[in-house]
């Protein structure tokens, strides 16, 4: 078996744990488990739903290493934050290309906390 088949038996094997209806928790006890149709569309719904768990959290995890790199390697970051909403007030006086608080609000989070 390849690694990734290791990784996906294993998520199912978790998710079954976790998740898992009467009729879902034999469905991989016996190679013969999957015989039948309905079967076949529970396990179907079944790796949608564990695909739907992983890529949210992959997302999320994503998205905060993400926030963690910038906080210690954007410049930005690094201005006190009373020094920062200077800045955002001044640019927010400017009618040229930013419109309103919230433009400079959807930014980052750093900018939508300062605001």
């Amino acid at each position: 078996m390849s690694p990734v088949q290791d990784i996906v038996t294993f998520a199912i094997q978790t998710y079954f744990k976790h998740y898992s209806t009467p009729e879902q928790s034999t469905l991989l006890t016996t190679d013969a488990s999957l015989a039948t149709e309905s079967a076949k569309n529970s396990m179907i719904k079944v790796l949608d739903h564990l695909q739907a768990l992983v890529t949210e959290e992959m997302t999320r995890q994503s998205t905060q290493l993400k926030r963690r790199r910038n906080q210690v390697h954007a410049r930005i970051y690094q201005l006190p934050q009373e020094i920062f909403t200077e800045i955002m007030l001044a640019a927010s006086s400017f009618e040229s290309y930013i419109t309103d608080a919230f433009t400079l609000m959807r930014v980052s989070k750093y900018w939508f906390d300062t605001e």
